[in-house]
């Protein structure tokens, strides 16, 4: 019995080894933050490698973080500053709420309040749409906006992830702020990855049967599965 325990394929090692690569990839994400600049590079590593984990196929995770990091760059250096620009004007309307609450009518601090979420849902999709599929940044952006309308369930769920952490460290004990510089990037990640892997999968499928549609109309050999680790979708205006 203790052998099994200890077995490299049993559950504990695996934990103990999806533990550390948590926290590997948020000291990364973390890193390659800090320029500022390649924040759009950074996050789009740590949603795309996130997906990997959650369908076991990361293999090394600074090898699969930093190929998605070089990737599509420099689209992704704006996609980055918009996100930036975005959770900035967020930050300024929390603030308003929170601190400056009583200076503002009811109904604009809950209209802000409702923009931040709206905003934020936007980005927990954008940020790994534009990790996993080749588009312009006006149809990340579209895309997103519409599956954080019709997938509102997971949306919600998306939302609590990120949330978990700072409400524990806030309103529970600041004995939990640790997990914040160790886990605090990663394990939301990961755990919205689990959340819209079926969704991500059900556009994969579709573009891939879009590809092979394409491929036998023009007399080529259909594809069986993605020529790149990341989906190239039709692009469009």
């Amino acid at each position: 019995m203790p052998d099994r325990i200890f077995d490299i394929e049993g559950p504990l090692v695996q934990f103990i080894f999806r533990v550390k690569d948590l926290f590997v990839l948020n000291i990364l994400t973390l890193v390659c933050c800090i320029p500022v600049f390649t924040i759009g590079p950074a996050l789009k590593a740590l949603a795309f490698t996130s997906l990997k984990m959650v369908r076991k196929e990361d293999g090394n995770v600074v090898t699969t973080y930093f190929k998605n990091f070089k990737l599509n760059f420099r689209q992704t250096v704006g996609f980055g500053l918009i996100c930036l620009a975005l959770l900035l004007i967020c930050a300024g309307d929390i603030f308003m709420v929170f601190f400056a609450g009583s200076e503002f009518p009811m109904a604009i601090r809950v209209l802000s309040m409702v923009a931040v979420v709206a905003v934020i849902s936007i980005l927990l999709y954008a940020i790994p749409m534009q990790g996993r599929f080749l588009n312009p940044i006006k149809v990340t952006f579209r895309n997103a906006f519409w599956a954080a309308i019709v997938k509102f369930p997971r949306t919600l769920l998306m939302l609590l992830s990120y949330a978990f952490i700072p409400a524990l460290w806030l309103f529970v004990s600041g004995n939990f702020f640790p997990l914040i510089p160790l886990f605090g990037l990663s394990l939301p990640a990961y755990i919205c990855a689990l959340i819209y892997d079926p969704f991500f999968r059900e556009t994969e499928n579709a573009i891939l049967e879009a590809q092979k549609e394409k491929a036998a109309s023009s007399g080529e050999e259909p594809l069986e599965e993605p020529i790149e680790d990341s989906i190239k979708d039709s692009k469009e205006s």
